[in-house]
This record gives C-alpha cells, structure tokens and sequence, in this order.
C-alpha cells in the first residue's frame, strides 16, 4: 500500500496534474471573491462606496455608448448559460455562438415572430436538401446564405402595401447565423438523420429563448454597465460549471431517437461477428438454416 501511494506521488504527470488542480482552485477564488469584493465595497454601509463607484462603473458613459457596452457585457453572460447547458444539462446544441445570435435577434424581433422565422427557413432546407446533398461546402453554404436572404428581404417587399412593423424586423435576424443554423441542420440531417438534426436544433432555440428572456428583465443590462466587475466574474462561474458541474445529465438522452431498433438489431449483429452463445460459436450457415 504504501509503494503504491509513493509511485502515485512521485509521477510526474500526476504531480503536475495536481498542481494545476490547484493553480485552477486558486485562479477560481480569485476571480469570484474579487469582484465580489468590490461590489461589497460600493454599498453604502462601507468608506469605499464613493471611490468604487466611481472607478468601477460604466453609468457614465456617453448614452450612445451604452447600448454597445451592454451587448459586449451581455455575450459572455450569454455563454454562461451556453455553458449551463451544455456541460451540466448535456443538452446538445449547434455551436456556442448560434444561441447567442438568436437570442439577440429574438431580443429585436421578438420570439415568436423569431420562431416562425426559423421553422419556415429550416423546413424549406429540408426541401432543397436533395440539391445539397453532393454539393461541397463552399457551395452548399453560400446556396443557403441566398435561400436565407431571400426570406429576410421578400417581406420588405410587402412593406409597400402594409405597414406592419413586424415585417421589417424579419431583416434584423443575424444572415450569418441563421444561414449557418440551415447548414447545420441539414449537414447533420445528412449524416445522422432527422431525429438526430432536431434535438441540438431545437436545444440551440430553447438556449437563445432562455437567454432573451434573461435580457429581458428589467435592469438585467443596467446592472452589468454599472457592475462591470461582474464581467471578470463570469470567467470565474463558466469555469466552476466547468470544473465541478460537468455532469451532462442529458447527455445521449435524446427524445427524439427510439431505443427498441437498436436492441432488435444487437442481436443479429452478435450473431454476425461469430459469438460464443450457450457454449457454442453462431457461424453465419446457423441463421441460414445450415445452408451453404
């Protein structure tokens, strides 16, 4: 026992494992204890409010500015919740950018109208997909960035006729993300089938949808320009998700795809490969009937 636990020790490998572990304990104190640190330090009830409100605030800003500085503080809040569900849910999704870009056209355009957006582009993917099947992919994507745009600038045609406000937020939906959601989705319909194309799809929905709503509480936005500190914060709880809530709970879960074909088919694949069953090899002239 005790050679074993000195081989253990003296390894190199696991001596520098450790060593990061800790290095990473201690870069994660570090990054949630500070800026919680100076938000405490701005409450009033302390002799430091007046000083860390002044320098760590955004609040003063030009209000041009401010606009911009709340989307820059609201991605990496965005890909907290990427994270989340990612690595503690397991829930699949197409990419980490693709739900953050949806969740910002959602913000401007509104989820439902949002939604409906991308069902009627990925259902007509799925009716040019036999034009795309052998195409590579410098052709396939720029025929779905056309597909995509055609969708977003039709609608402003109707403009002339209605003036329905709702038609012109259908061309503030992010063309690159949207075309590259198609690509997605149809290379992995390709690949895996439907079943397989829709669960990570409509995880990439449902994670866009959770982050608008997110946004959309009052004064979420406000917040991080006025604790900016929060920002350095966020690094600390993407990698305490990832270092100690890494349970992929969901993981190859997926609703959509049925279990009882892969147990029917197990059995002939065993049989197949020539495996021992009741003390005795299958050969292939058993499930022949001993034919030749």
């Amino acid at each position: 026992m005790e050679t074993t636990y000195a081989t253990v020790t003296n390894d190199p490998q696991n001596a520098d494992e450790i060593r990061a572990a800790r290095a990473r304990g201690w870069l994660l104190t570090i990054l949630i204890l500070v800026p919680a640190l100076i938000m405490a330090g701005k409450h009033p009830l302390f002799m430091t409010s007046g000083v860390f409100r002044s320098w760590f605030t955004l609040g003063d800003l030009p209000k041009p500015v401010q606009p911009h500085v709340e989307y820059m503080l609201f991605v990496p809040l965005s890909a907290i919740v990427v994270a989340f569900f990612r690595l503690t849910l397991g829930m699949p999704v197409l990419s980490l950018f693709r739900p953050i870009l949806t969740a910002i056209a959602f913000r401007i355009m509104g989820i439902p109208t949002g939604i409906a957006l991308l069902a009627l582009v990925l259902g007509s993917a799925i009716v040019i997909r036999p034009l795309l099947k052998d195409l590579h992919y410098y052709g396939r994507v720029p025929v779905l960035l056309s597909l995509v745009s055609c969708f977003m600038v039709v609608p402003l045609l109707f403009t002339r006729s209605w003036h329905e406000a709702w038609l012109q937020h259908l061309a503030y939906f992010p063309l690159i993300s949207l075309a590259l959601i198609c690509e997605a989705f149809v290379k992995t319909l390709d690949e895996k089938g439907l079943a397989e194309a829709a669960w990570p799809t409509l995880n990439t929905i449902l994670v866009a949808i959770v982050i608008s709503l997110i946004a959309g509480f009052h004064g979420a936005l406000h917040l991080l320009v006025y604790y900016p500190e929060l920002l350095v914060m966020q690094i600390g709880v993407v990698l305490f998700i990832a270092e100690f809530m890494h349970f992929e709970w969901l993981q190859g879960k997926n609703p959509f795809v049925f279990k009882n074909a892969t147990v029917v088919e197990e059995p002939l694949q065993t049989a197949t490969t020539g495996l021992g069953m009741e003390g005795r090899p299958i050969l292939q002239t058993d499930l022949k009937g001993g034919l030749a």
